[in-house]
């Protein structure tokens, strides 16, 4: 039986997503389960490889090798008692041999903690990045709206990726406040390599200048990464839904 399986995980102790040879994965901790649930690894297929300390409530992968005698419904709780706190398979439904979880995906919606405060707290430490000063999240909304559309992001792209397709369509980037919690949205067709934490960090930095919107356009158009700002750190982003 093939399945995808929408995962909820904790990624402050893994590598990320895709095995690697000398850390602990999501991928990895995942195929151990269903060895020890089954009796086979399977062939388990993710729809994109969230690095080390990113988080995940909606990641969508294939998993290959499900034994037919069991219900879909019930995949869940089986792996689920073998899983790690930390992970957790959220659902499970029968899928086509040939779906793809990042080929067949339409668009995905990730978002950006920040907790804006001189002072961290220790029970949402491993969730959002520290940021002081104050944050004016309706200006910084007003930037981040800057991004959207069909754009060539490469100035958003992370040094050393070998992707020389940079052109995204973001169909949503926003900002929302919530007490000390300011919380970055974006939803578009694809990402590039870091390019939620570098976009997040880019409003930030521009977020003094006054003349803001015309240092984004030029950001845009240098399709330089030295031109763009900060990235942001990892622990404070999410992969929130895998749209198909």
């Amino acid at each position: 039986m093939t399945c995808a399986l929408r995962l909820a995980y904790k990624g402050t102790a893994y590598c990320g997503w895709q095995v690697q040879k000398n850390a602990r994965s999501v991928q990895q901790t995942l195929q151990d389960a269903m060895e020890a649930a089954f009796g086979s690894r399977g062939i388990v297929t993710g729809c994109s490889r969230t690095d080390a300390g990113v988080h995940a409530k909606g990641f969508v992968c294939k998993a290959e090798g499900l034994p037919d005698r069991l219900p879909p419904e019930r995949v869940p709780e089986a792996l689920g008692r073998l899983l790690p706190p930390d992970i957790a398979v959220r659902e499970a439904w029968v899928v086509p041999e040939s779906f793809h979880p990042r080929y067949d995906a339409k668009g995905k919606t990730y978002s950006y903690r920040v907790r804006n405060s001189r002072l961290s707290d220790p029970f949402d430490y491993a969730f959002s990045a520290l940021w002081f000063p104050r944050i004016d999240e309706k200006r910084a909304d007003e930037l981040c709206r800057c991004f959207c559309g069909k754009r060539d992001f490469r100035s958003f792209q992370a040094a050393g990726s070998d992707v020389t397709d940079t052109v995204r369509t973001v169909s949503d980037f926003s900002c929302r406040r919530d007490g000390e919690i300011v919380r970055f949205t974006v939803t578009a067709d694809g990402f590039l390599y870091h390019m939620v934490r570098i976009l997040v960090g880019t409003v930030l930095d521009l977020l003094p200048a006054p003349d803001a919107e015309r240092r984004a356009a030029e950001i845009l158009s240098a399709r330089d990464r030295t031109a763009a700002g900060r990235t942001m750190p990892a622990k404070g982003l999410c992969l929130e839904q895998v749209f198909y």
